[in-house]
């Protein structure tokens, strides 16, 4: 009988430990199978990023070429000139094209409309220094050191001051503040002395030394409808800083809307010219805003 019972206990445990193993075995296929689940969710997020990714990426390449042909359909009707050939081309043109990747709105501003900071006379440069928050004295000082470098250069040397707007931020004396406020008023492509006195807002027009009163009275009034385009230009005839011409730049803004629901926004400063072989050139690039769906 004790022998008996001593193999039936052996067996027992022989049992136990198979059953052991099992459990053992069972537990890691399902640790096993919850880590490779791990690993197959862990693939599918990356793999959806990777997706999404792609998508933006195409959306991007997208836009830029939407974008690109809204620039030349606004070179294309500034070369072409006003209709019919009547009066001058508008300071301000817009227009919205549709093509099968989407939708793309332009408007385009001549840079006349701007004081440009190279070679503009020096009660604007003035003004736009005071309009940015410079005080009277610090204007005048920082004008007249503007107007020096330009006097400084060697004659016949074509190079501009300024190559961007956004160099006079290293400008001696030119707060960040005032670098920034100041992007609104000035460029450095319209190559006039002049500007377009009815564009500038009554604030700047108001920072212009020696600008008469009844300039900027006569301006309110042509913008309220109580003066035709002619009492206008003929007031302002007497200002010397005042133009009529047109700059060869141009300030563009584009937005392009894909059918996807993808938007993005561009703003580029381009040069037309008839007597350039090129329909337009240009001059700087950046994008404005991305907005998705």
């Amino acid at each position: 009988m004790a022998k008996h019972g001593g193999e039936m206990g052996l067996a027992a445990m022989g049992m136990n430990s198979a059953t052991s193993r099992r459990g053992a075995i069972l537990v890691s296929v399902l640790w096993i199978m919850i880590f490779l689940g791990f690993l197959a969710v862990i693939l599918r997020v990356q793999m959806t990023g990777v997706v999404a990714s792609v998508r933006v990426t195409e959306d991007k390449a997208s836009a830029r070429i939407l974008a690109e042909a809204g620039l030349s359909q606004a070179a294309a009707e500034i070369r072409a000139g006003p209709a019919d050939d009547v009066g001058t081309l508008s300071d301000q043109i817009s227009s919205t094209i549709t093509l099968p990747a989407g939708v793309v709105s332009v408007s385009a501003t001549n840079e006349a409309l701007r004081i440009d900071l190279n070679t503009a006379e020096r009660q604007l440069i003035v003004g736009a220094l005071r309009a940015a928050g410079a005080a009277p004295g610090t204007a005048d000082d920082l004008a007249t050191k503007i107007i020096g470098r330009r006097a400084g250069q060697p004659a016949g040397n074509d190079t501009k001051l300024f190559q961007t707007v956004s160099e006079l931020a290293a400008f001696p004396g030119i707060t960040p503040d005032m670098a920034i406020a100041i992007e609104a008023y000035v460029t450095v492509s319209s190559g006039l002395a002049g500007v377009r006195l009815e564009a500038l807002d009554d604030g700047l027009l108001s920072d212009i030394p020696g600008l008469p009163p009844s300039v900027r009275k006569a301006i309110k009034d042509f913008h309220a409808g109580r003066l035709s385009r002619e009492q206008l230009e003929q007031l302002l005839a007497a200002v010397a800083f005042n133009t009529l011409q047109q700059a060869p730049s141009w300030r563009v803004e584009i937005r392009t809307t894909l059918r996807s629901g993808y938007s993005e926004s561009f703003e580029a400063l381009m040069l037309v010219s008839n007597a350039d072989e090129a329909p337009y050139r240009v001059l700087d690039w950046r994008r404005a805003a991305i907005e998705l769906e």
